[in-house]
């Protein structure tokens, strides 16, 4: 499976060093300590991990900043598992390791240059951390420090930034959240993209209540059935097919959200048996050509939704 997402997020960690989010990542630690806490729900990983990275996102991308400090992550994880039910897994998930910082001492003079070095930050962001270290440093008449304090002074600086903005910890119902029911769905289609759903092209799964959002999944079988392209096919020869299938998938997420009373849920979408027609219709063979042209007609198909998926899958 590949998995698609253009938002980028950094992570401050406690020793001052970051790294991006990784929401595969978070899912396969909650999944672990699901299991170490005896429980059989793996499930709530990816969805908890989703439920995350949109919150992170919705409120990086209000405040224009692309780093979020490890301890905020895991507050909003924590409160999601608590509020769900599920404290065994929340003391679990607490009690990981936390990365070490290195060794060794960094003069003042050196200070920016090392920020640079060790952390993601963005443009000016080094400079103007680097200016409060070495203000703490000259409070304590200290030409070097170790690699440990600069870290931990630049952690306490980035954290102190960003105390004010917490994450938002994402509203829940009672779940488990029912799809839309087929008839019910259909009837609110215009009648020319009810049979994108009736023939398997277009489909809707059921969320839940850790993560409410529209998971729309497009099958490349059905709607590649009965076309008669003549391989290698091009994007630009697929254009009027998916464009007309991107319409009906505009016309669902419609339908979707009325049905669920809420127009604004987050959309997921799972692009099945693509990497199939990518190695059959496209003449992709080597892994990196097959992943590089999956990920590139994804591409080409969503820019064509209206509503901006959150998150693509593709299989």
């Amino acid at each position: 499976m590949i998995e698609i997402s253009s938002n980028a997020i950094t992570i401050l960690y406690p020793d001052g060093s970051s790294a991006a989010f990784d929401a595969a990542e978070l899912g396969a630690r909650i999944a672990r300590c699901c299991a170490a806490a005896g429980m059989s729900d793996a499930w709530i990983a990816d969805d908890i991990a989703l439920s995350v990275e949109f919150a992170l996102q919705t409120r990086l991308q209000q405040s224009g900043e692309k780093s979020v400090p490890l301890s905020e992550i895991e507050s909003c994880v924590v409160g999601v598992l608590e509020d769900t039910g599920y404290s065994a897994v929340a003391e679990q998930f607490l009690s990981g390791d936390r990365p070490q910082a290195g060794m060794g001492k960094v003069a003042q003079s050196d200070v920016v240059e090392f920020l640079r070095a060790k952390l993601h930050l963005a443009p000016g962001e080094a400079d103007m951390l680097a200016v409060r270290v070495i203000s703490a440093m000259h409070a304590i008449k200290a030409e070097a420090c170790s690699v440990r304090l600069v870290l931990e002074l630049a952690r306490h600086f980035r954290e102190e930034a960003a105390e004010n903005r917490p994450v938002p910890r994402p509203v829940r119902k009672k779940y488990p959240v029912e799809a839309p029911a087929p008839e019910a769905l259909a009837a609110r289609l215009s009648e020319s993209h009810r049979h994108y759903m009736s023939e398997g092209i277009l489909s809707l799964r059921t969320g839940s209540a850790l993560f409410e959002s529209i998971r729309l999944d497009v099958d490349f079988r059905p709607l590649m059935r009965g076309s008669s392209f003549a391989s290698p096919v091009t994007e630009l020869l697929l254009a009027p097919l998916l464009m007309a299938c991107a319409e009906a998938a505009d016309d669902v997420c419609r339908a979707a959200g009325e049905c669920c009373g809420n127009p604004d849920l987050p959309l997921i979408v799972t692009l099945l048996n693509v990497k199939e027609f990518v190695k059959k219709q496209m003449l992709c063979e080597e892994a990196d050509s097959v992943q590089r042209c999956t990920r590139s007609l994804s591409d080409y198909f969503c820019n064509m939704l209206k509503k901006r998926p959150f998150k693509v899958f593709c299989r």
